[in-house]
């Protein structure tokens, strides 16, 4: 039987969100939660974040990686948070083109294994 908190945390997130069902190919789910893992998400969330970066990119706003990093900054090295920190001090047109130029020299696509070894855990 569902307990009085169980029943509170399910119609809180019935009024306050909306679901989306995302299917992927078998084998899929376990490189993405690895993936998420690596960066301190969860799958939800990194999808999430995910969505919104595609749309910041293709709509010409900046997605600023300090709203990624958020959740995980206990996870971040003293000097990564101090860059993070250095870049939300830029304007925003400098911070889209820095963000441009790493993807050019990073490539726009990773695998979980490059996620994993461009990742610092501390």
């Amino acid at each position: 039987m569902a307990t009085a908190k169980d029943v509170y945390d399910r119609e809180y997130k019935k009024a306050n969100y909306d679901n989306i069902l995302v299917r992927v190919k078998k084998g899929k789910k376990e490189e993405y939660q690895q993936v998420a893992d690596d960066f301190g998400f969860g799958q939800a969330e990194m999808f999430r974040l995910a969505i919104e970066e595609f749309i910041a990119n293709h709509t010409g706003e900046v997605m600023i990686p300090a709203q990624m990093a958020a959740r995980s900054a206990d996870k971040l090295s003293a000097e990564q948070k101090r860059l993070l920190a250095e870049f939300s001090k830029l304007p925003a047109d400098a911070q889209k083109s820095l963000m441009k130029f790493l993807k050019t020299i990073n490539g726009t696509s990773k695998t979980s294994g490059e996620c994993k070894s461009n990742t610092t855990r501390t």
